[in-house]
């Protein structure tokens, strides 16, 4: 099965091996941003990470237990 984003605000499994798929395809087709929730993929791999946006000015992460170095 292939990833199946939906060209609107939702949520989304950054933690998910087909995220930077959707993102490119997000990208490409200049979407604002899109929504995981009718994909069969949504739930792969414990989502640490879930977060939902509104728009994409209006984002909100839950990053917890996450390490940022070299930044």
């Amino acid at each position: 099965m292939r990833p199946n984003p939906i060209n609107r605000a939702g949520s989304k499994n950054a933690f998910c091996p087909y995220y930077s798929d959707c993102l490119d395809r997000a990208v490409r087709r200049r979407w604002r941003s899109w929504d995981c929730s009718e994909c069969t993929h949504k739930s792969e791999r414990e989502s640490l990470g879930c977060w939902r946006s509104g728009h994409d000015s209006e984002l909100e992460y839950d990053l917890s237990g996450i390490t940022l170095s070299g930044i």
